[in-house]
């Protein structure tokens, strides 16, 4: 009996040991996401910065938290294995300055919004979903950011990476997805890119 207590503690204590690195983890995450949106905010709240320059200080902030080169892969579903080693490169940098351009593009929308934690969700070890509100004067949305924590470390960038953001229950993944499989349906993938590279 003793030793199926002495196995029984021991379990415990690594099932309570695991749960306290995956809070802290949490919590890291929260915090660091936290003082993203505080960096950011500094940089629109600047006055002496152009807007180019406000823009480009603002992506370049928020680059290291997002995993646009993931995205950009998985936008393509199976399609993504047609590709030859420099279409894949062509394409994620495709990927990346249209995505650039549209954080950019709403950044000019800003005004005065609040971003508050409501919670973090972690089902899987390596995924985790910060689910926040988006806060004016007249209205909240309800703002999810998907992270994913990659095996092997990027170089450059932060330990959990965005790879997807719902905006009151849109995904942006999945419409680029929807959007690219319409578009491939009459059309190939280099004219995919090409329409790409007309809209940087």
């Amino acid at each position: 009996m003793r030793s199926i207590g002495k196995v029984f503690f021991l379990l415990l204590s690594m099932f309570l040991f695991t749960q306290s690195l995956v809070a802290n983890e949490q919590q890291e995450l929260k915090k660091h996401f936290l003082s993203k949106i505080d960096e950011v905010i500094l940089i629109v709240e600047d006055k002496k910065l152009s807007k180019n320059d406000r823009n480009a200080n603002i992506v370049k902030a928020l680059t290291p938290m997002f995993d646009f080169e993931l995205m950009a892969k998985l936008s393509l579903g199976n399609r993504w294995k047609e590709l030859s080693s420099t279409d894949k490169k062509r394409f994620v940098k495709l990927y990346v300055q249209r995505m650039k351009q549209s954080y950019s593009s709403k950044i000019d929308a800003y005004k005065d919004e609040k971003v508050e934690v409501k919670r973090l969700e972690q089902k899987k070890p390596d995924r985790i979903a910060l689910i926040t509100d988006l806060i004016s004067k007249q209205d909240k949305l309800e703002i999810v950011y998907k992270f994913h924590k990659p095996k092997t470390p990027i170089e450059t960038k932060d330990n959990w990476l965005v790879y997807d953001v719902e905006i009151i229950g849109v995904s942006i993944l999945k419409t680029d997805i929807a959007q690219f499989r319409e578009f491939l349906q009459t059309k190939t993938i280099t004219a995919l890119m090409d329409a790409l590279s007309k809209q940087s």
